[in-house]
């Protein structure tokens, strides 16, 4: 299913809500999952919008608990903090078995409360498989409960099929979203920032 936006944001802007038409928000409401993919050389852009049956405050412990969607995403192998600015910053290792290879990345992670926005990029100061992966999730309170909003930009070091990746990012996207609904509907604290060792 293709998004009626083309994109939630381009890389770099501020993320922000797309344009909703009422058929998005139908959609929307049958508990499909919108998303978008796009490839141009070696960078993918994936974007993806869910409704969710739970308020901001609920829904935000089941964004940012990176470690408890290792059983949501087959490619998810590890997650680990290796270190933390503050409350609203810190650092993840992401390990990831992609078609067989092994990837690692180091993530900054920045959540802003305030404006229910939380982004990640490369850190820079570590080693990283990936030649680019930067993304943001936005929440917003509607219809009773909230809209998640999420982009991700990747781009591999080394030549991938566009097919491989488009595939890749539209199945790793729709998955996240399915599975931060379902522990968000659930009510379930996850622990706000909690990873695993």
């Amino acid at each position: 299913m293709m998004l009626a936006f083309i994109a939630v944001a381009a890389a770099g802007d501020t993320p922000r809500l797309p344009s909703l038409s009422e058929a998005d928000w139908a959609e929307l409401r049958a508990g499909k999952v919108l998303l978008h993919a796009e490839s141009a050389g070696a960078r993918v852009t994936a974007s993806g919008v869910v409704l969710v049956d739970a308020p901001p405050e609920v829904l935000w412990p089941a964004v940012l608990d990176v470690a408890a969607r290792i059983p949501e995403n087959r490619t998810l192998t590890a997650v680990h903090e290796y270190r933390r600015d503050g409350p609203q910053q810190w650092c993840l290792q992401v390990d990831m078995s992609v078609l067989g290879a092994e990837v690692r990345i180091h993530h900054q992670y920045r959540w802003d409360p305030a404006e229910n926005v939380a982004t990640y990029t490369l850190d820079p100061t570590r080693t990283n498989d990936l030649a680019r992966a930067d993304g943001w999730y936005l929440v917003r309170a509607a219809e009773g409960g909230a809209v998640l909003a999420y982009e991700a930009v990747t781009e591999a070091k080394v030549p991938v099929p566009g097919w491989v990746k488009k595939w890749l990012a539209r199945d790793q996207l729709e998955g996240l979203l399915q599975g931060i609904r379902t522990r968000a509907e659930r009510g379930r604290p996850t622990g706000v920032l909690k990873t695993s060792d």
